[in-house]
């Protein structure tokens, strides 16, 4: 009796998982397609790296009440082109103003599928991106980010 308890709860616990598990998946899913089509339609503020980081400098409640969460188009000079962990390509537009120590800035996160895009960039070049802001984390952090136009 107790073997058969013993396995009916396992196997219960087992389908309860993988109920949660697909629950959670598909739930990821829809929010991707909704932040998509957010960064496609949704009207962005314009503004310059060097403001943005200005203002979450100054008062980061009040520049997350402005911009977090939010479509926005940032223009600024690129002082880094890397990757993250997750092998997405990270460009830093400068927070400071003709600050050639900088290591923070405004840092721009553009999906894998960009490669192409973010390999013809280079340091000193002018870019405006456009993104959701995702608030601050030593420097403003913009994702889900597509080329808008390069100078």
């Amino acid at each position: 009796m107790k073997k058969f308890i013993k396995s009916n709860l396992f196997y219960s616990v087992m389908v309860l998982g993988t109920f949660f598990v697909l629950a959670v998946a598909s739930g990821e899913e829809a929010t991707e397609k909704e932040v998509v089509e957010k960064l496609e339609t949704e009207e962005a503020i314009q503004i310059s790296s060097t403001q943005i980081y200005k203002d979450y400098d100054d008062n980061e409640v009040a520049a997350d009440n402005k911009y977090k969460d939010k479509v926005v188009e940032v223009k600024g000079k690129i002082f880094d082109i890397s990757k993250d962990f997750s092998d997405d390509i990270v460009v830093k537009l400068n927070g400071l103003t003709d600050n050639k120590y900088e290591i923070v800035g405004v840092s721009c996160t553009f999906d894998k599928s960009h490669n192409s895009e973010a390999a013809s960039l280079s340091k000193g070049q002018i870019i405006t991106i456009r993104g959701n802001c995702d608030g601050y984390m030593m420097g403003p952090n913009i994702s889900g980010c597509s080329l808008v136009k390069s100078e």
